[in-house]
């Protein structure tokens, strides 16, 4: 499973990738994606602890619910594929060039 999910990841990033280097507005498009993903995934995280606190609960019995949550699920799909991509592209432009 674990294997399979790595793939999916490289496959994914390298999607995003391939993307990119289309043009610059589908470039633009997948930043813009990586902003509202970013931004829903950590205000659904967010609201969760905050709620387990309030409601003074186990926070192991809450964390199922933000586990089974769709825009969560979606949101961490999309973020790690992007987030990988980010990584190894500014890996590639630091890297030095051979003569």
């Amino acid at each position: 499973m674990m294997v399979m999910s790595g793939v999916g990841l490289a496959a994914g990033a390298l999607l995003l990738g391939w993307i990119s280097g289309r043009n610059a507005g589908l470039r633009r498009l997948c930043d813009g994606l990586a902003v509202i993903a970013f931004f829903l995934f950590f205000v659904i995280a967010s609201t969760a602890v905050a709620t387990t606190i309030t409601r003074d609960t186990v926070f192991m019995t809450e964390v199922h619910r933000v586990l089974i949550n769709p825009v969560f699920l979606v949101s961490g799909a999309y973020i790690g594929p992007y987030t990988l991509w980010k990584l190894a592209s500014v890996l590639a432009l630091k890297t030095p060039k051979t003569p």
